[in-house]
């Protein structure tokens, strides 16, 4: 330890033996802050002397949140999933500060925890169950987009409590985030396309959602929240998704939009409509569950997907997923539509944003393209191949 200077030693006795109560030392640290001699120190009792895993899980709880009010009364958009991924987050990877006070977190914490997050491998929970049918955990690296969102989570939580009092370091400036690579994602050419949709799947739902999909570009949430009102004579009308936390939602980026269909897809969904048991009770989802008030769908989908790939014999299309449809759509449409046109169909907000969607053109995809939707798409509905075909 340094020798002290008379001063200092007596500032520190007058500090111990003195009479200093809470508004000295509110004082001593403001001083100490003003001279550069201090970055972050917690009173009792203070808004910020709150430990920063208590903090956190309140922050990221859809029910108690601050922040989740404020955003959802000024109508901006936030959902259950979202909230419950970031708050496990910060459970998983933000342990180690779970008992300092949210007043002493300092902007260094966040930069060394972020290198550490990105150089050394960090427990991961996986798809695998032990047997107990718990989920089993594994070291391995992250991909640098996993290290950014598990930053954000608490870099969010922290400016809000920077903006809001509970703190005066600010822990957010300044941070240098991973460069991220956008993984390339393979898009089926439309033969492929149509080699796949021309076989039997194990499951014929799965396969009319896939090809529902594909000719519209839609999102798996927004073919799941589907019901028989949405279809008209050539055209579906997206006006709703479905998340599993938040039932029904409005779709991506907040507006409806109508998107021309082959209308022999459009006979396949009503067929599968009339099918729901409830059919005669309500406005049916098309996609039905053995819930009235639920559609089925989801994973199992990208599942059979898989397994359909596999059957055809598409080996170059195993990282094909349900979401690489709307690529595929819009690769496709973009290359035979004006692009504002198509933004009206994809419900793209920016050219920007559907240059990325469409950044996947080949010769042979060139070759192959013809004309614009049902043209273009009507060959992948094949007359007979499906239950819900007028035929099947």
């Amino acid at each position: 330890m340094m020798e002290l200077s008379a001063t200092e030693k007596a500032a520190v006795e007058g500090i111990l033996l003195g009479d200093v109560g809470i508004a000295g030392a509110e004082a001593i640290v403001r001083a100490l802050k003003m001279r550069g001699l201090l970055v972050g120190a917690v009173l009792p009792k203070s808004p910020g002397a709150e430990k920063t895993g208590h903090f956190l899980d309140r922050f990221w709880d859809w029910r108690h949140s601050p922040y989740v009010r404020e955003k959802l009364a000024v109508g901006q958009s936030i959902h259950k999933r979202y909230v419950e991924i970031m708050k496990a987050r910060c459970r998983l990877y933000w342990r180690h500060i779970s008992d300092i006070p949210v007043g002493e977190i300092t902007v260094k914490d966040i930069r060394a925890h972020l290198c550490r997050l990105a150089t050394l491998p960090q427990l991961v929970i996986t798809s695998k169950k032990d047997a107990d049918g718990k989920r089993i955990y594994e070291r391995r690296m992250l991909k640098a987009e996993t290290v950014n969102q598990i930053v954000r989570a608490a870099t969010c939580a922290l400016r809000w409590a920077y903006n809001n009092g509970l703190t005066s370091n600010d822990c957010f400036s300044g941070i240098r985030y991973c460069h991220v690579t956008p993984e390339k994602r393979h898009v089926m050419t439309m033969s492929q396309a149509a080699k796949l949709f021309s076989i039997p799947w194990d499951d014929d739902e799965s396969k009319l959602a896939n090809l529902t999909s594909a000719c519209t570009g839609m999102r798996m949430g927004e073919v799941q929240a589907l019901h028989l009102s949405d279809l008209g004579d050539d055209r579906i009308f997206v006006r709703h998704s479905w998340a599993r936390l938040d039932g029904l939602k409005c779709p991506k980026n907040g507006s409806c939009r109508e998107i021309m269909t082959p209308k022999p897809l459009i006979s396949m969904l009503r067929r599968k409509a009339e099918k729901n048991p409830w059919f005669n009770e309500c406005d049916p989802y098309i996609f039905w569950s053995p819930s009235q008030n639920k559609p089925g769908g989801g994973q199992k989908w990208n599942k059979s997907l898989k397994k359909s790939i596999l059957k055809a014999g598409l080996d170059d299309c195993g990282t094909v997923t349900f979401h690489c449809w709307r690529h595929f759509f819009t690769t496709n449409m973009a290359d035979n539509i004006d692009e504002r046109k198509l933004q009206l169909e994809t419900g793209h907000k920016s050219l920007d944003m559907l240059e990325h969607y469409a950044a996947h053109r080949s010769e042979e995809a060139m070759e192959e393209l013809g004309l614009v939707s049902n043209k273009l798409f009507g060959r992948l509905v094949i007359p007979g191949l499906s239950p819900f075909s007028k035929n099947g």
